[in-house]
């Protein structure tokens, strides 16, 4: 009977020491878990954002008006042109490949196929101009074309871009 008088409090305080220091345990690596948590997201937020804005920034660039406002030389033949507005959108395109990290599956391939789209206009239109015709008849084709058309793909995956950044980055706190 003495040892069981002695053994049961040290059993019960040996338990209650043991659910105490396993609490804490369990709390720290939580707390710990979210401390790298957060550390992630302080890193990643800034360069996710910068992800977006370059995708922004590629689909703006590529965008036919303006990528014929920025590289039309009226001195030079259409073919040439072609082959210098298809370059500029493989640049730019490739140059921001590695943004795809940072978004969407879907986003992305809005992203690719808007590129795609447009490096399509170019090549067709410039395959029905005549060989004599001038980089400003091929940029004016172009341009009436994409007047015709509701939403180029660039401006479809623009506004892909801005729903997904406004969903993971200004999320509405109501």
């Amino acid at each position: 009977m003495l040892l069981l008088e002695i053994l049961l409090p040290a059993v019960v305080v040996g338990a209650i020491a043991y659910l105490i220091i396993r609490s804490y345990l369990n709390y720290e690596e939580g707390r710990q878990a979210l401390e790298i948590e957060k550390s992630k997201q302080d890193i990643i937020f800034p360069v996710r954002m910068q992800a977006y804005e370059r995708i922004t920034l590629l689909l703006e660039r590529i965008t036919p008006e303006s990528l014929i406002r920025r590289v039309l030389k009226t001195n030079t033949s259409a073919r040439l042109f072609q082959s210098d507005l298809i370059a500029i959108i493989r640049s730019e395109y490739e140059h921001n490949i590695s943004q795809q990290v940072y978004v969407s599956a879907n986003t992305w391939s809005m992203v690719k196929t808007a590129t795609e789209e447009t490096i399509r206009l170019v090549n067709i239109t410039g395959s029905k101009l005549p060989p004599s015709a001038t980089a400003s008849d091929l940029a004016e084709q172009i341009l009436h074309i994409t007047s015709q058309v509701s939403k180029f793909p660039t401006q479809v995956a623009l506004e892909q871009v801005k729903k997904e950044f406004s969903q993971y980055f200004l999320k509405s706190t109501t």
